[in-house]
């Protein structure tokens, strides 16, 4: 049983016309710290900060603690789950899903 103690970070869903996207701030969080997986329509992420303090150094005093994230969020149906891109920069991981092509509107011929 998992008994630590996740902070949820904070996170914009958008919507365009082609994909969705999800903007997720992971503050001082290094990309291989990050774990996302998709389970059916839940995306979720999970983080596990490996920092420690440089050796010879002890923390005497301070205002910032790192964090371990976690949250999850539901694609909606019209999210083609098998074309998830996802990219961690300057502690912002965006999240971008496809739409399903099926989904898309389309202009439609008329004979």
């Amino acid at each position: 049983m998992d008994t630590k103690i996740y902070a949820t970070p904070a996170a914009t869903f958008t919507e365009r016309a082609e994909d969705y996207e999800l903007k997720v701030t992971l503050p001082g969080i290094a990309k291989e710290e990050v774990e996302l997986h998709v389970e059916g329509h839940t995306l979720t992420l999970k983080t596990a900060s490996k920092y420690q303090n440089p050796a010879g150094f002890r923390a005497v005093a301070g205002e910032f603690e790192r964090s371990d994230y976690a949250m999850s969020v539901e694609l909606p149906e019209m999210a083609d789950v098998s074309k998830l891109e996802a990219k961690c920069a300057a502690g912002i991981l965006t999240v971008t899903v496809k739409k399903r092509p099926e989904t898309q509107p389309r202009k439609i011929a008329i004979g």
